[in-house]
């Protein structure tokens, strides 16, 4: 199965001989018995090879054998072009750096832990352009007849239009915004834009973690409510949507800073001693 003589596994350079074996799975070592200082290789057919290619096959599998020396030593695992050198984290690392542009400017996503892994995972997602929008599966060339977006209908369904540009988030928004105490925020760009001015906030590094972390549960709240509109025809209201991500964001705050005192009403009223 593995790669250790030649440049591919041996089922797959002398398949015919493949299919005729026992174990199928065995190892090298159970594949030959030692006689004095050399070795007698002895597989285990199924029956003995005797057609054209599965002789030609056995033949050049000796020849493989010849010019292979084998060791007594136990398997190892190695990375692969750097076969002198036992598998360690430096050794990957050497191979990474091998393949990666350290030209190529880093994700802009920032890994909030005052959010839940699941809100975190989807929105870095959705900022590369990678969730199930009606745009995002006709790209990709489902027949998808009306890319409209499910709750306003006034564009084409795309990440930036179901979690900030759309009519019905704009309104979600605006509630977020009046209770984190913070001016309205421009709605009219992509993601990556309202993340970079929710960070140029003039508040403290505290305040604006804070105010991150809420905004990805909004962004993750607004898409289960369109999902809800597409699976099961369901469509929250403003409010409760609004106090479902307050909710949620505290709920995240407790257990995933070292703020845990912070009481439910504190947060309800966004006034918060950091």
């Amino acid at each position: 199965m593995d790669t250790w003589l030649g440049s591919n596994p041996l089922r797959v350079q002398f398949p015919s001989l493949y299919l005729i074996t026992t174990n199928k799975k065995a190892l090298v070592s159970e594949c030959y018995r030692k006689i004095n200082s050399g070795r007698l290789w002895d597989w285990k057919w199924e029956r003995i090879p005797n057609s054209e290619s599965e002789l030609r096959e056995l033949n050049d599998l000796y020849s493989l054998l010849q010019l292979q020396r084998i060791s007594c030593s136990k398997d190892v695992w190695y990375w692969h072009n750097f076969e002198q050198q036992d598998l360690s984290t430096k050794v990957v690392r050497q191979a990474l750096n091998r393949n990666i542009d350290l030209n190529d400017p880093a994700t802009d996503f920032v890994w909030n832990r005052w959010t839940t892994n699941k809100s975190l995972m989807f929105v870095w997602r959705a900022m590369e352009g990678k969730i199930q929008t009606a745009a995002a599966l006709r790209n990709r060339g489902l027949n998808i007849p009306d890319t409209s977006c499910k709750i306003c209908g006034a564009a084409e369904e795309t990440a930036e239009h179901v979690l900030i540009q759309c009519n019905f988030a704009k309104r979600i928004w605006d509630k977020i915004a009046n209770w984190i105490g913070i001016p309205m925020i421009n709605l009219e760009g992509s993601i990556k834009d309202l993340f970079q001015e929710l960070f140029g906030l003039q508040r403290s590094k505290k305040v604006r973690k804070a105010i991150h972390a809420i905004a990805i549960q909004t962004m993750w709240a607004l898409w289960k409510n369109r999902n809800g509109k597409v699976f099961s025809n369901k469509h929250g209201p403003v409010q409760l949507i609004t106090e479902e991500i307050k909710e949620a964001s505290y709920k995240s705050l407790k257990a995933r800073s070292k703020y845990t005192s912070i009481t439910c009403q504190e947060w309800w009223d966004f006034n918060v001693v950091w």
